[in-house]
């Protein structure tokens, strides 16, 4: 009877607590998605980031062998088709 009473006096109570509640959980379910959206994007730029440190170490190496011998026959043969004396250069048709 005292828990009726008392309930009777103080709704107003149970009724803040209620839609505390519901607010609550409403905004902790938009704060979690946006929480997994935000975990998304991060894991993709984290992706480009190592993407883009692999051309730029690429590069790098490209630039610091520009004057090896080597890598210059390389590109030669690679990029032009030139053949150095001695080989045989052959070509196929599609």
């Amino acid at each position: 009877m005292l828990f009726m009473e008392n309930m009777k006096k103080n709704w107003w109570l149970l009724a803040l607590c209620t839609l505390t509640a519901c607010a609550h959980l409403h905004f902790s379910k938009e704060k979690k998605s946006a929480l997994q959206s935000l975990q998304i994007r991060l894991a993709q730029m984290e992706n480009e980031k190592a993407q883009v440190l692999q051309i730029k170490e690429d590069l790098q190496l490209r630039i610091a062998s520009q004057n090896d011998p080597a890598w210059i026959e390389m590109v030669l043969i690679r990029e032009l088709g030139v053949v150095p004396e001695g080989f045989l250069k052959v070509h196929f048709k599609k």
